[in-house]
């Protein structure tokens, strides 16, 4: 099953028409439309004074201030589009990042102290319990921004990025292989990094495996609600997590084609249940640009696009 010239065309036509100008400034770029430079035009839009990412760069987290949440974003996109250690927006992100790092505990907060009246998904609500839960969860986005750092290693100092990836893998080693999902995505980002020296991506290839077995969801019922679908981990046959799941992936191909909407988006299936119920309507909108353009570049990837 490949997904049909006139719905390429449909998903395009809802991201000029519809979707944020980043994810058409990223849309055009990936599909031959448009410059890099339009681009980080575009991110510069999110980026505050001490180098973070904030604003709504992840939509269901509209809070101004920088996060490490959104800062790894950016990264992901100025990585995937070719900016290198020489670009302003990559030399500040960083360096918002080594100053942002917790060196006693060993993580990066996801997101900073907030009052909860600016919009956001009620899993970003701050309080007490959830800020532990999320302390505890240091791999994300810990180890997609140790990736970064990796890839921008003439930006970071070789003494910290030895230290917090040794302690990011000793993190990894002592978690159960039933990991969490956003963790194991994390994972995946940090192992299928080329900069990330052998020795250490020996280490955490197999728990990675394991906690895919243990977690991912495998059939379409499933696929329905949130959860850890085999498109979340695999977006490449180039990936070394791709054979271990193959048969998981053609029919999570085939679902995600056939889920598409009659405008061409694809919908997030989450919600903010009711909470900022105006900001969600914008949020969910600025989603179906994102997952669309996600979307669109794995049917890609696995030659599902016609």
């Amino acid at each position: 099953m490949k997904l049909s010239r006139d719905k390429q065309n449909a998903a395009r036509g809802f991201i000029y028409e519809r979707g944020r100008p980043l994810e058409r400034s990223l849309f055009a770029y990936h599909f031959g439309e448009g410059s890099q430079d339009n681009v980080l035009a575009e991110l510069m839009k999110f980026q505050n004074p001490d180098g973070g990412f904030g604003h709504g760069l992840e939509p269901d987290f509209r809070v101004p201030d920088s996060s490490a949440l959104a800062t790894s974003i950016a990264l992901q996109n100025l990585r995937e589009t070719g900016a290198g250690a020489d670009n302003s927006l990559v030399q500040k992100a960083v360096e918002y990042l080594l100053n942002l790092y917790d060196s006693e505990h060993h993580f990066w907060p996801i997101i900073p102290l907030h009052d909860n009246t600016a919009p956001h998904a009620p899993w970003w609500t701050c309080d007490p319990a959830r800020m532990a839960r999320w302390n505890g969860q240091k791999a994300n986005p810990g180890a997609q921004i140790i990736a970064h750092l990796h890839h921008y290693h003439s930006l970071t100092p070789s003494d910290f990025l030895m230290e917090c990836t040794e302690a990011m893998l000793f993190h990894l080693e002592s978690l159960p292989d039933a990991m969490e999902m956003h963790e194991i995505g994390c994972c995946v980002f940090l192992a299928e990094t080329k900069s990330l020296p052998d020795h250490m991506r020996t280490r955490i290839v197999g728990k990675i495996q394991r906690a895919i077995d243990c977690t991912l969801a495998r059939e379409r019922p499933q696929w329905e609600s949130y959860g850890l679908k085999p498109l979340s981990v695999v977006t490449s046959p180039d990936s070394p997590f791709a054979p271990g799941i193959s048969a998981e992936i053609e029919r999570n191909l085939d679902y995600e084609i056939e889920r598409q909407d009659a405008n061409g988006s694809w919908a997030p299936n989450w919600s903010w249940g009711g909470a900022f119920p105006e900001a969600w309507n914008d949020a969910a909108q600025e989603w179906r640009g994102v997952l669309t353009l996600q979307t669109l570049r794995t049917l890609r990837n696995f030659g599902r696009l016609v």
